[in-house]
C-alpha cells in the first residue's frame, strides 16, 4: 500500500472515530458514503477513494459495513498494535495528558515520565513516578522507546530532541511552542495551541463585525 498524505490520515481519524462513536450509540451495521460525508462535511466522492485507499469497496446502495470499515482503518493507522511512548515535561499539561485514559485505545501506552524539577521527581502523577533526566537515555535504549512526548519550555526543546532522536526515537509528538529540528527517519507532529487560538479569534472577530 502506497503511504498515505497527513490530509489522507487526518480524514481517516475523523471517518474512524465518527464510525465508533455511531456504532456506540445506536445499532447500525451499514453506512453510506454519502451519510459519512454529510455528518463530517466532506464529499462522498472523497470518503469513497479514501475508503478505497486502505481497501474498502461499498456494497452498491448498502454502502460500507460499519465494523469492516472501522478494523480496515485500526489497521492502516497501526491502531492494532501496541508500543511504548514516554512523557518528557510533567507541568500542567504534561500531567493532563498522562492522566487521559483513551491513549490505550489507539494503540499507545505512557510507560514513564520524566523531568529534570528536583521538586517533580519522584513524585507521583496520573499513576507515573516522576524520573530524573539523566535516566531518559537509559531507560530508551533498554526498553526500545520510538515515540516521546514532549511538554517542556520552548529554549529546552531543541537539546531535548536532540537527546531524543540520539537515544533512538523515531517520532516525537510535540507540544512545545517552537519547531524541532531533527533527521528525516524522524517524524514530529507538532501541537501548537496558538495556531489553534489564533483560528478562534480570527473567528470571533470576524463575528464581532457582522
Amino acid at each position: 500500500m502506497a503511504r498515505l498524505s497527513r490530509l489522507v490520515l487526518e480524514r481517516l481519524m475523523r471517518y474512524y472515530r465518527f464510525l465508533t462513536e455511531t456504532a456506540a450509540k445506536e445499532a447500525v451495521e451499514t453506512i453510506t458514503s454519502g451519510e459519512i460525508a454529510e455528518a463530517l462535511e466532506i464529499d462522498p466522492t472523497q470518503v469513497r477513494k479514501d475508503f478505497a485507499a486502505v481497501g474498502l469497496i461499498g456494497m452498491g446502495r448498502v454502502g460500507f459495513d460499519v465494523c469492516e470499515a472501522c478494523r480496515a482503518i485500526r489497521v492502516t493507522l497501526g491502531f492494532n498494535r501496541s508500543y511504548e511512548a514516554v512523557l518528557v515535561g510533567t507541568g500542567h499539561l504534561g500531567g493532563a495528558l498522562l492522566a487521559y485514559p483513551n491513549f490505550v485505545r489507539y494503540g499507545m501506552r505512557i510507560v514513564a515520565a520524566f523531568d529534570n524539577d528536583k521538586q517533580k521527581i519522584g513524585q507521583t502523577v496520573a499513576g507515573q513516578i516522576v524520573k530524573p533526566m539523566r535516566m531518559l537515555k537509559p531507560f530508551i535504549k533498554r526498553r526500545k522507546i520510538r515515540l516521546a512526548i514532549l511538554t517542556t519550555p520552548a529554549h529546552v526543546s531543541q537539546m531535548l530532541a536532540d537527546r531524543l532522536v540520539a537515544a533512538g526515537v523515531k517520532a516525537i509528538w510535540n507540544f512545545t511552542p517552537t519547531g524541532l529540528a531533527v533527521p528525516p527517519d524522524v517524524l514530529v507532529r507538532n501541537e501548537h495551541i496558538s495556531i489553534g487560538l489564533a483560528e478562534i479569534a480570527y473567528h470571533l472577530k470576524d463575528q464581532a463585525a457582522c
